[in-house]
């Protein structure tokens, strides 16, 4: 007894179609996100960069307009840097070279680099937290778009990526203020209550599964800067303190890099 073709049809060649179709929309699904989370994992390095040269930009130019004018030749060093660092990431194909978003930070980057020198250190300041809090926002939009999600997922001991960069930007701020108050060589009331409130959320963010070492210079940081910057004359100098607060910096940007390492091992 022969079986009808149309039962044949039904039950066999219509759901072997569509399972073939739906195993090909997964695949090819899965192959653009692949292609998509090693696009991010490109930008969100070179951002990484870009966002520590523009925090050291902060600092040297709050010291330079407080006086400091030997900082201005590791100013222009970070300006070159820094122009290098756009190039680089506008050069990467897809979502950033059709980004509005994208397009405002390169100009305000532009708008600062030419007029510094021509404001005052308070509206330097200003802009350059604004640039760099765009600059945070940004790097969650192509973290999202790009599929990165979380990058401590893996290990429950880590800290995610949004609170190390954000860990950082509350050091860079730390950093740009007492660069201003120790080359001035006076810390007004007002900038001990902004030190003080950065002081706290960085003393929140130490993760205490970090390294002896890494949490020792931080409290050396804390320590400095509540004994020899938040007074009437500062006693610690300019360059002493950057190298301290640059260290702790570097410190997170580097337990970043190893999640983002740990993250792309991990997918593979």
């Amino acid at each position: 007894m022969s079986v009808p073709f149309s039962f044949i049809f039904i039950f066999f060649i219509v759901p072997f179609c569509a399972l073939s179709v739906a195993i090909f929309n997964v695949a090819k699904r899965k192959s653009i996100e692949e292609k998509l989370f090693r696009k991010g994992i490109l930008y969100l390095k070179n951002m990484r960069s870009l966002l520590m040269y523009i925090q050291q930009h902060r600092g040297l130019s709050n010291s330079y307009l407080n006086g400091n004018l030997k900082a201005e030749i590791d100013i222009e060093r970070l300006e070159i840097l820094i122009e290098k660092e756009i190039v680089d990431i506008s050069a990467i194909e897809g979502w950033i070279s059709i980004n509005s978003k994208w397009e405002s930070i390169v100009d305000h980057w532009g708008r600062i680099h030419a007029r510094y020198k021509n404001i005052d250190a308070e509206m330097n300041l200003k802009q350059h937290n604004l640039l760099i809090a765009n600059l945070l926002y940004f790097i969650d939009d192509l973290a999202y778009v790009h599929h990165l999600g979380q990058l401590g997922v893996i290990d429950a001991t880590d800290t995610d990526w949004r609170n190390l960069l954000f860990m950082a930007e509350y050091i860079g701020q730390v950093r740009a203020l007492g660069m201003g108050a120790l080359t001035k060589g006076y810390c007004s009331s007002v900038l001990r209550i902004q030190l003080n409130h950065l002081k706290g959320k960085i003393a929140s963010n130490i993760n205490p599964n970090w390294a002896e070492l890494i949490k020792s210079d931080f409290a050396h940081l804390l320590q400095i800067i509540e004994a020899q910057v938040m007074i009437d004359a500062p006693t610690i100098t300019p360059a002493e303190y950057f190298t301290l607060a640059t260290g702790c910096i570097e410190h997170v940007l580097l337990e970043f890099d190893r999640q983002v390492d740990k993250m792309q091992f991990h997918r593979k």
